[in-house]
């Protein structure tokens, strides 16, 4: 991969503010042509800078209410243990992030559901059942101090 150039980083982070672009108005903020403008984003999308365009759904608009940080301690930290787990927890709806971590833990989820009773389901029926699992530690979200998908760059 090439470095990046001044413009690149400039279009990159445009489109962290706002991938629903307007084209006219990103040819004016680079001083590009539209073709440049469409070459330089289907480079940067072939070379893996843009992994992909999504949408920031407002969680509580769609009745997703209650946000949990849950920590989890594995019984082993072999390699084929964390994969199972990992491979496992890919595949629950409810957990919109998850990390290895150092420390107390070996994992930190982020999971979203509708309430306590939707996430107490959640833990009981899915999340306890994962058999590598040795310990859970559930912290509630009772606000935001900032949510960004922009990385400072």
């Amino acid at each position: 991969m090439e470095k990046l150039s001044p413009q690149d980083k400039k279009l990159l982070r445009i489109l962290q503010e706002n991938s629903k672009f307007d084209i006219t108005d990103l040819t004016q903020r680079l001083n590009m042509s539209r073709t440049s403008v469409y070459e330089r984003i289907k480079r940067l999308e072939s070379e893996g800078y843009i992994k992909k365009y999504a949408a920031i759904i407002d969680e509580k608009k769609v009745g997703l209410n209650f946000t949990v940080i849950v920590n989890v301690q594995l019984e082993s930290q072999q390699f084929e243990v964390t994969e199972e787990f990992a491979r496992q927890v890919r595949e629950l709806g409810e957990v919109m992030q998850a990390y290895v971590i150092s420390g107390v833990y070996d994992i930190v989820l982020k999971v979203v559901v509708k309430d306590p009773e939707e996430f107490n389901n959640f833990v009981v029926k899915k999340l306890s059942v994962i058999p590598q699992i040795s310990k859970i530690q559930s912290s509630f979200v009772m606000s935001y101090i900032k949510q960004s998908t922009e990385l400072p760059f």
